[in-house]
């Protein structure tokens, strides 16, 4: 299974854990979207550090995603929902580590 089908199963499910073991030790998760809601953007950096970031965000019902569409083995369409804001984003994993894991992924507005 592809990374980025990996990485959405991990966000539908809500699963922070296992979208920070997609990550590499100083993997990079970097998401636009939220300046569309008026909101600061999203930033968060290492496998640990991602991993908390998404628990907060899932736990207390921050963020969710909806309707995604896998377009290649490194792009994922979705509609990301931040504090019920809706913003149809796309997601792109843009480096992978040496190991195979992700080196850096960043959301924008599609």
């Amino acid at each position: 299974m592809t990374l980025i089908r990996q990485y959405i199963n991990a966000m539908e499910r809500c699963d922070a854990e296992a979208l920070g073991r997609l990550f590499a030790p100083d993997g990079v998760y970097h998401d636009f979207c939220p300046q569309d809601a008026g909101r600061a953007k999203y930033y968060a950096y290492g496998a640990e550090g991602i991993d908390m970031f998404f628990r907060n965000r899932f736990v207390f019902q921050h963020f969710r995603i909806s309707s995604p569409v896998i377009v290649s083995d490194t792009q994922a369409y979705y509609y990301a929902v931040y504090d019920g804001y809706h913003v149809r984003a796309l997601a792109t994993i843009t480096e992978f580590s040496s190991d195979g894991l992700i080196e850096r992924l960043v959301v924008r507005p599609a």
